[in-house]
This record gives structure tokens, sequence and C-alpha cells, in this order.
């Protein structure tokens, strides 16, 4: 009895190990001899050796178990079917022969997301490519209502977002929180994709369910590149959500002190109030962030301002329990290092102020080149001349020219020189005064 569990187990893990190496004979024999199910669930998640040999992209593995009757909708401990390990591979070949066995292309996980989430996700166009064409859907939801786009967008996968925008997808769905593609991709820093979708003309006036558009998600994470982009695209830099809060409000309050600075440096007004009657400097108190804090001080930011519940950013601080942490940044004993490297190369600049020869010849470097030259008089043409010579509406008439008649006799060519036609090369190199008769003589 022992003997015999020892051999089932011994086939069994060659079985499985054949799975993942593609030794379809190996499999073909086992199956054919034994009578070990082909669905067995072994190592972890409880994969069977389908799952293992479309993972590991085994093409001729995956024939020979469907051959035998595996099951090509059998799920793991989290619900993926061999469609999704293929899928994660990104092995196509094994997602077309799988399709010729599957019932439900459009398959779900626990987490609610199909082999086109995962496609997406993972950035797979080819797979992505065969699943479309044998009609699996491109704008199905996960759990948290993402459709494929959402996911490609939180990977900064532009590729699969031009892919699905070919297809016709709405490049504008929302998730269950209200966000678009493009609050993911500024969010997780995919400007890549955030350039994608602007290309294709989504909307980056649109606010989510608490009303923040994507420059507050770019603010919010600290995404500076993501950000400046959508200023330039045209995203209001005091642009207000559901509450009140602009971009520095939002930075400021999980300390994002990169985008704070440049929000501040482009002149953005520190002591703008949300509907709370809160500025920066009160948000950035309230999330102990003492650079930020700096930051908001380093621009003008008052320490007066109350809010709402008559608190100055200080009085915050202490409701929050950083009044230590916010008083080392009111004396500059913790310092936002943007505006610290500001100052510096300020310093820097005022002691190595160049010499006014120098200051002028940079100065002449940033002119456009003018020519040393004064312009020549302009002939002007003999229209301008006429319409010139108008006086009292009266057409002035042309002066007559002087025509002298020259009579060519030897005396008149004795006073004025011939001069020779312009096509003869020694004239041209040697002068009108040499005779080229007189230096080269042939004699035939």
């Amino acid at each position: 009895m022992a003997d015999r569990e020892k051999k089932t187990k011994e086939r069994k893990e060659r079985l499985v190990s054949a799975a993942q190496k593609g030794d379809a004979d190996t499999i073909k024999r086992v199956l054919e001899n034994t009578t070990i199910n082909p669905d067995i669930k072994v190592k972890h998640e409880k994969r069977s050796p389908l799952h293992l040999a479309a993972g590991y992209g085994q093409v001729s593995a995956v024939e020979e178990l469907l051959k035998a009757g595996a099951d090509p909708s059998q799920t793991t401990s989290i619900g993926r079917t061999p469609l999704h390990e293929a899928t994660l591979g990104g092995h196509y070949d094994v997602i077309r022969v799988l399709l010729d066995y599957v019932e439900d292309i459009n398959a779900q996980d626990k987490d609610g997301h199909s082999a086109v989430h995962l496609a997406a996700y993972h950035g797979e166009e080819k797979c992505l490519e065969v699943l479309s064409n044998r009609g699996a859907s491109l704008s199905i939801e996960d759990q948290w209502g993402r459709h494929p786009a959402h996911l490609a967008a939180i990977r900064n996968h532009p590729k699969i977002l031009e892919l699905l925008f070919g297809k016709g997808v709405d490049l504008e769905c929302t998730c269950d929180l209200g966000k678009l593609p493009l609050h993911y991709a500024a969010q997780y820093g995919g400007l890549e994709s955030l350039i994608c979708l602007i290309e294709r003309d989504c909307d980056i006036t649109i606010g989510d369910n608490n009303g923040n558009v994507p420059a507050h998600m770019a603010a919010w994470h600290d995404h500076l590149d993501c950000l400046r982009f959508l200023v330039k695209q045209g995203s209001a830099m005091d642009v207000a959500q559901g509450e009140g809060k602009t971009p520095a409000h939002v930075a400021a309050l999980h300390g994002s002190v990169n985008c704070l600075h440049w929000l501040f440096e482009k002149k953005l007004t520190p002591n703008y109030q949300d509907g709370y009657g809160n500025t920066p400097g009160h948000y950035a108190a309230e999330g102990a962030h003492p650079k930020c804090f700096n930051c908001y001080l380093q621009h003008e930011g008052s320490l007066d301002i109350v809010n709402d519940r008559m608190e100055t950013p200080l009085d915050t601080a202490r409701r929050f329990g950083h009044p230590l942490l916010m008083e080392s940044a009111v004396k500059n004993e913790l310092l936002c290092p943007l505006c610290e490297a500001k100052w510096e190369r300020l310093e820097w600049e005022k002691e190595h102020a160049p010499a006014p020869v120098e200051r002028s010849i940079i100065r002449t470097g940033q002119v456009a080149y003018t020519c040393p030259v004064p312009p020549k008089a302009r002939h002007k043409p003999q229209e301008e001349e006429a319409s010139n010579e108008k006086t009292d509406g009266k057409k002035q008439p042309a002066p007559k020219k002087e025509i002298k008649a020259k009579v060519l006799t030897g005396s008149y060519l004795q006073k004025e020189k011939k001069k020779l036609p312009p096509r003869d090369l020694t004239t041209r190199y040697f002068g009108n005064h040499i005779q080229s008769s007189d230096l080269f003589k042939f004699d035939f």
C-alpha cells in the first residue's frame, strides 16, 4: 500500500515537472498508463498541471493536457483560470490554443479581473489583440468598477491605451470612485499615458466623486512633471475641488514639497483659503510636514490667518500634536530644500557677479546680430520718381536726355580706350591695359 502511494506520488511529480518543462511525450505516457487525474491540484494556490503549462508558455504540453481531458475552466484558490495564467506570462500562442476550448472568455478571478484586465495591467499588447479578436469584452469592470483602461493608466502603458482607443473603447470611463484613466495616470506618475489620453481629447477638468481633477492627484502624490504638463494643457493652478482645496492645499496636506514649491514659484497665492478657511499652511501643520510649512512661510505665507475654527496655522499644529515641529520650521531650523537651494544660488550669483566688461559681453551675446555697415541708399524706381515729381496735381514733364552721337574716328579711338570683350580670359586676369596680341604670339 505504501509502495503504491509512493509510485502514485512520483507519477504526479513527473506529470507536474513535464507540464512545466513542456515534455508532451511524458505527459501522454503518464496519463495513458495511469489513472492520474490531469486536473490534480499541486503547488501553491492549488494550480493544476494545465495552469503550470499555460503559465510557462508550453504550447505542446497545453495541447496534450487538453486532449487528455483537462478542464480549461478550472480555477486556482484566487479564482484564476489557465487563460489568466497564459495572459500573465504574455503567451499569446497558448491563449490561441485555450480559446478553442474555453467557454467563458470573460471569466473573472476573486478581484473581478478578467484576462483582458491582466493583459492591460501588464502591457501585453499581443495578448490583448488576440483576446479582442476572439470577442473578449474591453470594457468589463473589476471589483472596484475599474476598466482595463484604468489598469493600463496605472501601470503607464500608452500602447495599450492606443490599442483600446483604436478598438472604440471610451477612455473617459469612470470607476466606482468616479476616477477617469486620467486621474490614475496623474496619481501614479504616468506622464506618457497622460500625454496619450490628452492627445485623444480626454477632458482634464472632470473631477472624481470628491471633485478632484487630475491636477489634484498629481499634486497629492508629488508628480511634478505630470502637474506641469497638466497646467501647460490648460488646467488652472488654483482649480478647487469639492471642499475648495487647490492643488497647493492638497500638496501641503500630503507633504508634496516639490509641487508646492513649484506652485508658489508660479505666483500662486499662498494665503488662499479653502471652504473651511484653511490655507496651505494650516494643512502643512495638520499633516506634520515642516518642509512644506517652511516653504509656505518663505513665500510670504501668513501665520495670522484664522480658519473657521478660529485657528491660526500654529494653533492647528498644536491641535494635531506638532507644535515643536512647526516652530522649528518657523525658526528656519527645518528648511524647504528647494527654497534653500534657490537662496544658495542667489547668494552665489551675488558673490560672483560678472565685471562690467563681462556683463557687456554677455548682454551683447543675448542681442540679435546687427550689421555695422550702414545701409546703402536705395535707388528709387522710375515709377516712384515720377510719382514724387507730381506737384499741385500736375505731372511734371521728365527732362529730355541729351543724346550725343559718337563718331568713331581715329582721334576718338586714341582718346578713349577700347575695352576688350568680357569673355577674353587674358583681359580677365591681366587687365584691360594689356594687349593679348603683344604677349601671346603664335607662329604657324
